[in-house]
């Protein structure tokens, strides 16, 4: 019997037949063994597509037990919708680990290709001795349709990474409980599955990041990780600002006393524990019945629901330094946030006028995703620097050639 949309041990099913039966004689025990491997084969092989956790962990050590020698784990949730995205969670994947403390091979030409070694020329072997010692990313996925179980499995499989685990949660069962809400988001209501997350994931997991799946990292995720440790005893949400002028349009249609710029959902910091200790499903429940009851319809799905809660209760609100969600939609207003996007060999050089943040974190909410655009499309090599704050357009393709350049690393250059 399977729970959907629930974390479930498989390894628990043999624990109860060893608490069941007693084992006399070899004979018996053997017997035991090949029942043990046949349901163990017909788990994992015959009923894939149901609901299960699946972990990584090249030091053998049992994700479910808590005796891990890195106690210390941040915890990341991505909606997986469709394969179509598959090649975009690759790359995200890949970001993230990059800028993970001695993950990265530089000490392979074969992983140095695009400048990726070049970071890492003075201490590479000294990197290499210390990979990601100081806690375990644990990713949890949150999977719409059973079928895409084998899929992300196989994705996940081609990484062969230390301190790591990850978990996927089939979701089916929920996406029937919010049909009723209609939303002009690409992906309908299936992003609603943020929201409920506080019931997804298991209760022991008190804190997540949910990112969307079309990002990428540009440092070490760690750092988003630690502004939960500025968060108030009532800040339970923290979130980036909207960068693109038309929410605020959005948001007024919901709320005549609409004020500000709104937040973008695509980058989140749930602190689990808080939000359970409130009435948080039926708030943000009757919020959606009641919107939707108004207006019809939502324009962008959850983002209009959240950005209405954290109206209304201000004080569950952390705001996340925008540098963490640089939202690269069409009509994004670059001043709201504005950056540049050196290269490590361009930030050494500083010979510019003005050296002002780089993105930590860029978002191409754009509808024209970079594997939309035709194959032989080259980004702009030169970008006009002089001032180094990039123009909307020339963020966006920079994404484009450090997306590309990510798709030609192979999964083998991270440990």
């Amino acid at each position: 019997m399977f729970s959907y949309c629930f974390e479930q041990n498989k390894n628990s099913q043999f624990i109860h037949i060893f608490n069941d039966y007693q084992v006399n004689n070899k004979i018996l025990f053997s017997s035991l063994i090949i029942i043990m491997l046949i349901t163990w084969s017909i788990f994992y092989v015959i009923i894939p597509n149901n609901t299960s956790t699946t972990t990584n962990n090249n030091n053998g050590i049992d994700p479910f037990k808590t005796n891990n020698s890195l106690e210390r784990k941040i915890h990341i949730v991505i909606l997986f919708d469709g394969d179509r995205g598959l090649q975009y969670l690759n790359s995200l994947l890949k970001s993230i680990f990059y800028y993970q403390n001695g993950r990265f091979r530089c000490d392979s030409k074969a992983c140095c290709l695009s400048k990726f070694c070049d970071r890492f020329m003075k201490d590479c072997q000294t990197v290499m001795n210390n990979v990601s010692t100081t806690y375990t990313t644990v990713f949890h996925f949150l999977i719409t349709t059973i079928s895409l179980n084998s899929q992300l499995l196989n994705l996940m499989n081609t990484f062969k990474l230390r301190n790591m685990e990850y978990h996927f949660y089939s979701c089916g069962n929920r996406l029937a409980d919010i049909w009723w809400i209609q939303s002009r988001h690409p992906s309908g209501a299936k992003p609603f599955l943020k929201l409920m997350i506080t019931e997804i994931l298991p209760s022991t997991i008190n804190k997540v990041i949910v990112l969307d799946i079309d990002i990428l990292l540009n440092t070490d995720i760690i750092e988003l990780w630690n502004h939960f440790d500025y968060f108030n005893e009532t800040q339970s949400i923290g979130i980036g600002l909207e960068q693109n002028p038309y929410f605020q349009e959005v948001m007024t249609r919901l709320e005549s006393n609409w004020k500000g710029y709104g937040y973008n959902n695509g980058v989140l910091l749930l602190h689990l524990s808080k939000l359970r200790s409130t009435n948080w499903n039926h708030l943000w429940l009757s919020i959606t019945r009641r919107a939707i009851e108004h207006q019809g319809y939502l324009i962008t799905g959850e983002q209009d629901i959240l950005n209405l809660i954290l109206f209304r209760f201000q004080y569950i609100l952390y705001e996340i330094p925008c540098e963490w969600n640089i939202q690269l939609s069409e009509g994004s207003d670059v001043q709201r946030c504005p950056v540049s996007w050196l290269t490590y060999a361009e930030l050494k050089k500083r010979n510019y006028t003005t050296i002002v943040k780089q993105p930590k974190l860029i978002h191409i909410n754009h509808l024209t995703k970079p594997d939309d655009i035709i194959a032989n499309y080259t980004p702009t090599e030169y970008i006009d620097q002089s001032d180094v704050i990039l123009k909307q357009w020339e963020l966006y393709d920079k994404f484009v050639s450090v997306y590309r350049q990510y798709t030609q690393l192979n999964e083998s250059c991270f440990q």
